[in-house]
């Protein structure tokens, strides 16, 4: 198959924290079937701060728009669009880093993105033929969160609670909420 012949149609999942997003994109690709569907998360696509120690990493607000490293996203997607293979980062939540090892991304008939932001910026909404945004109440989010990153983050009660209202709900108003004007279908959790 040729690079000019090949058809890739782009599915993005935007929203909030613990929203759903994820659960959302299995159902598609369960649906539509793993042989024709890639997934991609957002999270994968981190600025890499390995440069800083465990403890600086652990400071930053990864719910701020500026810690995705959305030039490469956007490179990644454009090769997967032209048939091209690519080598996606993968991210450590407890270490808070990209790890050195890759994953080999195929270009498929479907590539679901899911992410905090992914319509956000121009040039990477553009891309997306379907833009889905999944609205759900913040307790709700919060409760998901807790048992989410408690479990398989290590992360504390009270260390999740700080970070969701000092830094997840004011990037939650700043950045994901606005992508609901861009998004073709709104599901309410």
């Amino acid at each position: 198959m040729g690079t000019h012949s090949f058809n890739c149609k782009i599915i993005a999942i935007a929203g909030p924290t613990a929203s759903g997003k994820t659960t959302l994109a299995n159902t598609f690709e369960k649906k539509i079937g793993v042989n024709r569907t890639t997934i991609i998360s957002q999270d994968n696509y981190y600025k890499n701060f390995y440069r800083l120690s465990l403890l600086e990493r652990k400071k930053l607000n990864f719910d701020d728009l500026k810690t995705f490293d959305l030039n490469l996203l956007i490179k990644h997607l454009l090769s997967l669009k032209n048939g091209k293979t690519v080598q996606m980062p993968l991210y450590d939540f407890v270490e808070s880093k990209r790890l050195k090892n890759t994953k080999k991304i195929q270009p498929k008939e479907f590539i679901i993105l899911e992410g905090l932001m992914p319509f956000f910026d121009r040039n990477l909404r553009k891309l997306f033929d379907y833009k889905i945004y999944i609205s759900a109440d913040n307790a709700i989010c919060l409760a998901r969160r807790l048992k989410r990153d408690i479990k398989k983050r290590g992360d504390s009660i009270e260390s999740v609670c700080r970070r969701y209202f000092k830094d997840v709900l004011p990037m939650q108003k700043k950045y994901v909420e606005p992508q609901k004007k861009w998004a073709d279908l709104i599901i309410n959790e």
